[in-house]
């Protein structure tokens, strides 16, 4: 089918609304699922599948398909954006003095709040930063564009769809998706999950090896340390100080090496930063706004929690480490564009920042901080968001307004998806923090907050910290970003090595799949880099399927269970 370019065309049509908030729907349980159970979000397709579904309603118009991206990301969005906090706050219940629940209203606002301020946090810059090369975002413009003169593509990608969710059901139902052994726990096995392997493919060999490492010194660490118990709970053993405290050290100083390699850019970028008009161009947004974003968030924030906990108190304290925040975000956020403009990849100081301030100022509980590095986090996601968002529009030829108008229009429903999504993974699901869903993210981010704020007020720190695994970990970061600089490894870190620390084995076996497909492809197309490209976009194709078969069938389970609660209790 051909392609319509035609600028008159109204491109936030009816159809994309409907199909981008249906893949929104999908791609946010997918990266849920993904985020709760390997802690690795590596979600691809999405411009692929968008251009399988306008080709199948009507003619295909790239811009379409562009707009459709930018729906299905504002709600993927305010889920991640919280996400991982609140799964800390659901595993470190016994730890907080504040007994909080994650209702859905309580979900929604703080998804929200976050969310639709923070598009404006960065746009009186915005000149600057489309400057930049965005390394990430270019091919993606430039396969939008191309792909709608290829052919097949819906073979594949439905044929793979259906073998996934053939798999999917068949053991799920059968209760056959996890595969060990007796004297093995139950974290130490293989997963029979076509997802996972379409994970290997995504996250490539290098990845998949860091993961694989780490979960080798994980299971080290049961047959040594832990007396190779086959019956050892997974929330126990990763709470080993030997996992714990590494993984602790390992993250921490990465973000810090990450911030000091990028310090120089990120000066120059504000010493040198001035506005730039343009006769010609006038932005949609006052750069007033940036401000008003600013000084609205806190009070939005106080007076939202407010009636949602009727109690004045939570949300006041909430109020403190949220308007501590923004300023920090919004130097955190500019830092952050910058690094992904240049080079793709960033790291963020505000949560070590604010976590500092906030407990020497009124020392909050761990779910006060949780709930409050929420908002913030999603404050500062949501300005590089749109950053990302204008530059794809400025290399595809969509006016800013276009796509901010595209922002905003998705990042309420978005935000509902998202709180929904969480919600049923807590009350359906349950088990964060567990075997069926270790969280590892979570589990780190809220340990760390939880340590820091005892070794802060009490002078102690928890049972899981040890000085010498983190010691460990931050010499083991050093020496690995010092072969990564010298062997110029883009997009991989000490981090994925620590994540496979974090989560069972069982997720990662089935990734060798996808990884070896990786290698392969590597290998065969070794001096051939178009033939290499062809190849690899006809695998994303149907490794994307993979994704989406699977979830389809869990998200199909998942209301089942919903339903089969709202009819038990009704």
């Amino acid at each position: 089918m051909g392609i319509s370019n035609k600028h008159e065309e109204n491109i936030l049509t009816k159809r994309v609304v409907i199909l981008g908030f249906l893949l929104g729907v999908l791609y946010t349980f997918l990266g849920i699922y993904l985020s709760y159970k390997v802690g690795v979000i590596a979600l691809g397709g999405i411009f692929l599948l968008g251009y399988i579904l306008l080709q199948l309603t009507g003619k295909y118009n790239y811009k379409e398909n562009i707009i459709l991206i930018i729906i299905v990301t504002s709600c993927l969005l305010p889920a991640f954006e919280i996400s991982d906090n609140i799964a800390a706050l659901v595993i470190y219940k016994g730890e907080a003095s504040r007994q909080i629940t994650s209702s859905f209203p309580l979900l929604f606002f703080l998804a929200l709040i976050g969310s639709l301020l923070g598009t404006f946090l960065l746009m009186p810059f915005k000149d600057q930063f489309l400057k930049l090369r965005w390394p990430f975002v270019q091919p993606t413009a430039q396969m939008v564009k191309a792909i709608g003169g290829g052919k097949g593509e819906k073979k594949m990608a439905f044929g793979s769809m259906f073998v996934s969710a053939l798999i999917a059901f068949g053991t799920t139902l059968g209760k056959l998706r996890t595969l060990t052994l007796p004297f093995l726990p139950s974290f130490i096995g293989f997963e029979v999950s076509p997802m996972m392997a379409g994970l290997g493919f995504f996250i490539s060999f290098v990845g998949f090896a860091l993961l694989m490492l780490g979960a080798i010194y994980s299971m080290g660490v049961w047959f040594f340390s832990e007396g190779a118990k086959p019956d050892l709970l997974f929330t126990k053993h990763i709470m080993h100080p030997g996992i714990f405290s590494f993984a602790i050290g390992i993250m921490v100083t990465t973000a810090l090496i990450g911030i000091a390699l990028n310090r120089k850019a990120f000066v120059d970028a504000f010493r040198s930063f001035r506005r730039t008009s343009n006769e010609n161009y006038k932005s949609v947004v006052p750069t007033w706004m940036t401000l008003a974003s600013m000084i609205l968030l806190p009070p939005a924030v106080l007076l939202g929690l407010y009636f949602i906990f009727g109690y004045f108190q939570i949300a006041l304290e909430i109020f403190y480490v949220v308007a501590i925040g923004v300023p920090i975000v919004l130097v955190a956020a500019f830092f952050v564009a910058m690094a992904m403009g240049e080079t793709g990849f960033s790291t963020s100081f505000s949560v070590d920042m604010v976590l500092v301030l906030s407990v020497l100022f009124f020392a909050p509980d761990i779910a006060i901080l949780l709930l409050g590095f929420s908002v913030l986090n999603a404050f500062e996601m949501s300005s590089t968001r749109t950053m990302r968002s204008l530059k794809l529009g400025s290399l595809t030829e969509i006016s800013e307004k276009d796509m901010l108008k595209t922002i905003l229009i998705a990042t309420i429903p978005g935000a509902a998806i998202g709180a929904g999504t969480i919600w049923i993974f807590i009350n359906i699901f349950g088990g964060l923090g567990t075997n069926k869903f270790p969280c590892p993210t979570a589990l780190i981010t809220g340990g760390y907050i939880f340590g820091v704020r005892e070794a802060i007020v009490g002078g102690s720190l928890p049972e899981m910290y040890d000085l010498r695994f983190i010691l460990a970990g931050i010499i083991f970061s050093i020496i690995f970003s010092y072969f990564q600089s010298k062997k110029n490894i883009r997009g991989f870190s000490p981090i994925t090595f620590a994540v496979g620390m974090l989560i069972p084995s069982t997720y990662i076996l089935p990734m060798s799949l996808g990884a070896a497909l990786d290698i392969y492809l590597r290998k065969k197309y070794n001096k051939d880099v178009k033939a290499h490209g062809v190849a690899r976009t006809k695998w994303t194709i149907i490794t994307s399927g993979l994704f989406a078969g699977e979830g389809v069938i869990l998200m199909l389970f998942s209301f089942a269970s919903l339903l089969s609660l709202i009819l038990g209790t009704g």
